[in-house]
């Protein structure tokens, strides 16, 4: 049973809010995308009904929904991340019991200048010892062998740039 040509300007608005129905739903149950993908196949479906009725309609319908998603997907994630499922699926700096962030045994990176000893060859990339601590550690030209002493340079991502030192101390 084919609808006749007048109903198809409904069915296509029908199967449009049918889509849009689906995203509201998929901001509050976690699917996997598998609602966010029967979303996009009624908006498609509902895309081609408007072109069976008339390629205009059609072409309304395809700019609207192109003009509509990028908001809808926007808005739709802000008001999401503020809700009870967002708020417990995003990791925040201040949940301090799966970040480091807000622990006090976060380390703090030597100082620009300060003397550490070099626990592997650094070749350019290597580990130095600053107070007792192991940290990563890369220089900025020649290569250094390990138990040589490094001034700290810079720091780069995480990561400590050193140079070898002028003077090296005296062996004990």
């Amino acid at each position: 049973m084919m609808p006749d040509d007048s109903m198809l300007p409904a069915l296509a608005l029908i199967l449009g809010g049918a889509a849009l129905a689906i995203f509201v739903i998929e901001l509050f149950i976690p699917t996997g995308g598998v609602l966010a993908l029967l979303c996009g196949s009624l908006g498609i479906a509902s895309i081609l009904v408007g072109f069976l009725y008339s390629p205009t309609f059609g072409m309304i319908l395809l700019a609207g929904y192109a003009l509509a998603a990028p908001v809808l997907i926007v808005v739709g994630l802000k008001f999401w991340e503020r809700s009870p499922l967002g708020k417990s699926m995003i990791l925040t700096a201040q949940d301090s019991e799966h970040t480091d962030a807000a622990r006090p045994s976060v380390l703090a990176l030597p100082a620009i200048g300060a003397r550490c000893r070099a626990l592997t060859a650094l070749r350019p990339i290597g580990f130095i010892e600053f107070e007792g601590v192991r940290l990563d550690a890369s220089t900025e030209t020649d290569f250094v062998d390990a138990n040589e002493w490094v001034e700290v340079t810079a720091h780069r991502e995480g990561a400590v740039r050193v140079r070898r030192a002028r003077t090296q101390p005296p062996a004990t």
